[in-house]
Protein backbone atom coordinates (compact mmCIF):
# COMPACT_ATOMS: atom_id res chain seq x y z
CA UNK A 1 0.00 0.00 0.00
CA UNK A 2 2.64 2.14 0.59
CA UNK A 3 4.44 1.89 -2.68
CA UNK A 4 1.06 1.94 -4.19
CA UNK A 5 0.87 5.35 -2.69
CA UNK A 6 3.99 6.66 -3.36
CA UNK A 7 4.21 5.90 -6.70
CA UNK A 8 0.72 7.76 -7.48
CA UNK A 9 2.58 10.70 -5.54
CA UNK A 10 5.31 10.54 -8.12
CA UNK A 11 2.82 10.79 -10.91
CA UNK A 12 0.75 13.19 -9.68
CA UNK A 13 3.65 15.23 -8.90
CA UNK A 14 5.69 15.08 -12.27
CA UNK A 15 2.70 16.66 -14.06
CA UNK A 16 3.08 19.89 -11.89
CA UNK A 17 6.60 21.74 -12.78
CA UNK A 18 8.80 21.16 -15.58
CA UNK A 19 11.76 19.45 -15.70
CA UNK A 20 13.76 22.34 -16.71
CA UNK A 21 13.05 23.19 -12.82
CA UNK A 22 15.58 21.15 -11.90
CA UNK A 23 18.61 22.90 -13.60
CA UNK A 24 18.46 25.89 -10.63
CA UNK A 25 19.52 23.61 -7.77
CA UNK A 26 22.97 24.75 -6.54
CA UNK A 27 24.02 22.20 -3.75
CA UNK A 28 26.46 23.57 -1.22
CA UNK A 29 28.54 20.99 1.32
CA UNK A 30 29.98 20.52 5.17
CA UNK A 31 32.07 18.30 6.15
CA UNK A 32 33.01 17.19 9.56
CA UNK A 33 35.83 14.67 10.84
CA UNK A 34 37.77 12.80 13.51
CA UNK A 35 40.27 10.52 13.50
CA UNK A 36 40.60 8.02 16.85
CA UNK A 37 44.50 7.25 18.23
CA UNK A 38 42.81 3.83 16.94
CA UNK A 39 42.53 4.94 13.78
CA UNK A 40 38.41 4.76 13.51
CA UNK A 41 37.51 7.54 11.47
CA UNK A 42 34.06 9.45 12.30
CA UNK A 43 32.84 12.02 9.70
CA UNK A 44 29.69 13.54 8.66
CA UNK A 45 28.47 15.54 5.64
CA UNK A 46 25.24 17.79 4.79
CA UNK A 47 24.32 18.58 2.00
CA UNK A 48 21.79 21.99 1.55
CA UNK A 49 21.18 23.80 -1.62
CA UNK A 50 21.78 27.70 -2.21
CA UNK A 51 18.37 28.78 -3.13
CA UNK A 52 16.29 27.45 -1.29
CA UNK A 53 15.50 24.09 -3.09
CA UNK A 54 15.66 20.69 -1.95
CA UNK A 55 19.76 19.03 -2.87
CA UNK A 56 19.98 17.70 -6.47
CA UNK A 57 21.19 14.19 -6.54
CA UNK A 58 24.39 13.35 -5.96
CA UNK A 59 25.84 10.25 -8.06
CA UNK A 60 29.51 10.02 -7.21
CA UNK A 61 31.05 10.60 -3.40
CA UNK A 62 35.18 10.36 -3.15
CA UNK A 63 35.64 10.65 0.59
CA UNK A 64 39.45 11.09 1.16
CA UNK A 65 40.89 9.53 3.96
CA UNK A 66 44.62 11.49 4.24
CA UNK A 67 47.39 9.91 6.06
CA UNK A 68 45.10 6.37 6.18
CA UNK A 69 45.50 3.38 4.39
CA UNK A 70 43.06 0.31 4.06
CA UNK A 71 43.76 -3.58 5.13
CA UNK A 72 40.59 -5.46 3.63
CA UNK A 73 42.76 -8.53 2.81
CA UNK A 74 42.93 -9.10 6.39
CA UNK A 75 39.28 -9.27 7.47
CA UNK A 76 36.36 -11.67 6.58
CA UNK A 77 34.23 -9.93 3.56
CA UNK A 78 30.73 -9.63 2.70
CA UNK A 79 29.84 -8.93 -0.98
CA UNK A 80 26.75 -6.90 -2.36
CA UNK A 81 25.57 -10.31 -4.31
CA UNK A 82 25.11 -11.86 -0.58
CA UNK A 83 22.69 -8.95 0.01
CA UNK A 84 19.16 -10.62 -1.30
CA UNK A 85 17.15 -7.18 -0.01
CA UNK A 86 19.35 -7.62 3.48
CA UNK A 87 22.52 -7.78 4.52
CA UNK A 88 21.54 -9.87 7.77
CA UNK A 89 23.09 -13.08 6.64
CA UNK A 90 26.63 -11.33 6.12
CA UNK A 91 29.47 -12.70 8.74
CA UNK A 92 29.54 -9.67 11.45
CA UNK A 93 33.45 -9.52 11.23
CA UNK A 94 32.97 -8.31 8.24
CA UNK A 95 30.85 -4.91 9.46
CA UNK A 96 33.58 -1.94 8.79
CA UNK A 97 31.30 0.37 10.83
CA UNK A 98 27.89 1.88 10.70
CA UNK A 99 25.72 5.41 10.67
CA UNK A 100 22.61 6.74 9.34
CA UNK A 101 21.61 8.41 6.73
CA UNK A 102 18.81 11.49 6.19
CA UNK A 103 16.94 12.12 3.11
CA UNK A 104 14.53 14.24 1.36
CA UNK A 105 11.87 12.22 -1.37
CA UNK A 106 10.86 14.96 -3.84
CA UNK A 107 8.98 14.94 -7.53
CA UNK A 108 11.76 15.13 -9.93
CA UNK A 109 9.54 18.52 -11.24
CA UNK A 110 9.55 19.67 -7.92
CA UNK A 111 12.75 20.85 -6.30
CA UNK A 112 11.20 22.95 -4.19
CA UNK A 113 9.99 19.59 -2.30
CA UNK A 114 6.23 20.73 -1.62
CA UNK A 115 4.87 17.34 -2.52
CA UNK A 116 7.81 15.29 -1.23
CA UNK A 117 8.80 13.61 2.77
CA UNK A 118 11.30 13.33 5.13
CA UNK A 119 13.76 10.07 5.16
CA UNK A 120 15.74 8.24 7.27
CA UNK A 121 17.49 4.99 6.97
CA UNK A 122 20.46 3.21 8.42
CA UNK A 123 24.19 2.73 6.94
CA UNK A 124 26.05 -0.27 7.14
CA UNK A 125 29.74 -0.55 5.63
CA UNK A 126 31.03 -3.71 5.16
CA UNK A 127 34.43 -5.44 3.95
CA UNK A 128 34.41 -7.04 0.58
CA UNK A 129 38.18 -7.61 0.31
CA UNK A 130 41.39 -5.26 -0.36
CA UNK A 131 40.91 -2.03 -1.89
CA UNK A 132 36.70 -2.95 -1.90
CA UNK A 133 33.56 -2.43 0.34
CA UNK A 134 30.07 -2.57 0.22
CA UNK A 135 27.44 -0.29 1.46
CA UNK A 136 23.66 -1.31 2.40
CA UNK A 137 21.47 1.35 2.94
CA UNK A 138 17.85 0.36 4.89
CA UNK A 139 14.62 0.54 6.76
CA UNK A 140 11.88 -0.80 7.46
CA UNK A 141 10.25 1.81 5.15
CA UNK A 142 8.00 3.45 8.39
CA UNK A 143 10.84 6.35 8.07
CA UNK A 144 11.34 6.79 4.63
CA UNK A 145 7.50 7.25 3.00
CA UNK A 146 7.15 3.56 2.32
CA UNK A 147 11.05 3.18 0.63
CA UNK A 148 12.51 0.01 2.98
CA UNK A 149 16.06 -1.23 2.01
CA UNK A 150 17.77 -0.13 -1.09
CA UNK A 151 19.96 -1.95 -3.68
CA UNK A 152 23.62 -2.77 -2.42
CA UNK A 153 25.89 0.12 -3.40
CA UNK A 154 29.82 -1.84 -4.64
CA UNK A 155 32.35 0.63 -3.61
CA UNK A 156 36.34 1.02 -3.53
CA UNK A 157 39.20 2.54 -1.77
CA UNK A 158 41.36 4.25 -3.89
CA UNK A 159 44.76 6.36 -3.86
CA UNK A 160 44.38 9.76 -2.52
CA UNK A 161 47.42 11.77 -1.85
CA UNK A 162 48.94 9.65 0.72
CA UNK A 163 46.23 8.21 2.02
CA UNK A 164 43.03 6.37 0.60
CA UNK A 165 39.80 7.58 -0.44
CA UNK A 166 35.99 5.99 -0.65
CA UNK A 167 34.64 6.12 -3.80
CA UNK A 168 31.49 5.22 -4.62
CA UNK A 169 28.43 5.67 -7.55
CA UNK A 170 25.19 5.78 -6.35
CA UNK A 171 22.53 3.86 -8.95
CA UNK A 172 19.55 5.15 -10.51
CA UNK A 173 17.85 2.35 -8.49
CA UNK A 174 19.18 4.33 -5.50
CA UNK A 175 18.41 8.12 -6.27
CA UNK A 176 15.14 6.99 -7.71
CA UNK A 177 13.75 4.04 -5.86
CA UNK A 178 10.69 4.91 -7.10
CA UNK A 179 9.94 6.57 -10.66
CA UNK A 180 9.26 9.93 -11.07
CA UNK A 181 10.98 10.68 -7.08
CA UNK A 182 14.40 11.60 -6.78
CA UNK A 183 16.28 11.32 -3.22
CA UNK A 184 18.12 14.46 -2.04
CA UNK A 185 20.36 13.85 1.01
CA UNK A 186 20.84 16.26 3.65
CA UNK A 187 23.45 14.71 6.01
CA UNK A 188 24.89 11.40 6.71
CA UNK A 189 26.59 10.70 9.78
CA UNK A 190 29.24 7.30 10.22
CA UNK A 191 31.80 5.40 11.65
CA UNK A 192 34.61 3.28 10.42
CA UNK A 193 35.43 1.69 13.81
CA UNK A 194 36.73 -2.09 12.67
CA UNK A 195 40.15 -2.29 14.61
CA UNK A 196 43.19 -2.50 12.64
CA UNK A 197 41.21 -1.38 9.41
CA UNK A 198 43.29 1.67 8.83
CA UNK A 199 46.96 2.00 8.99
CA UNK A 200 48.43 5.23 9.62
CA UNK A 201 51.17 6.37 6.72
CA UNK A 202 51.17 10.12 8.39
CA UNK A 203 50.68 11.94 11.50
CA UNK A 204 47.95 14.04 10.31
CA UNK A 205 44.60 12.83 8.54
CA UNK A 206 42.30 15.77 7.55
CA UNK A 207 39.40 14.32 5.58
CA UNK A 208 37.60 15.84 2.64
CA UNK A 209 34.70 14.75 0.27
CA UNK A 210 34.36 15.12 -3.40
CA UNK A 211 30.92 15.45 -4.46
CA UNK A 212 29.47 15.29 -8.18
CA UNK A 213 25.66 15.27 -8.95
CA UNK A 214 23.78 13.78 -11.01
CA UNK A 215 24.00 16.93 -13.40
CA UNK A 216 27.61 16.50 -13.25
CA UNK A 217 28.46 19.81 -10.96
CA UNK A 218 31.64 18.80 -9.08
CA UNK A 219 32.21 20.15 -5.47
CA UNK A 220 35.07 19.62 -2.79
CA UNK A 221 34.56 20.27 0.71
CA UNK A 222 36.97 19.72 3.41
CA UNK A 223 36.55 19.17 7.42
Amino acid sequence: MHKLALAGLGVVAALALPSSALAAQQNTYSVQAKVSKANAVTFNYSVGEKTGLKPAAVSRYTIAFSGLKTNGAKFKTCQASQMMGSDVDCNKAALLGKGTLQAYVYSDSDPTGATGFDCKQTLHVWNAGKDKAVLFIGSDGSQCGGVGNLPPIPAKFVKAGNGQALQFDVPKTVLHPVPGMTVGVTKVGSTISKKGFFTATAKKHPVSVTFVTEAGQKSLAKA
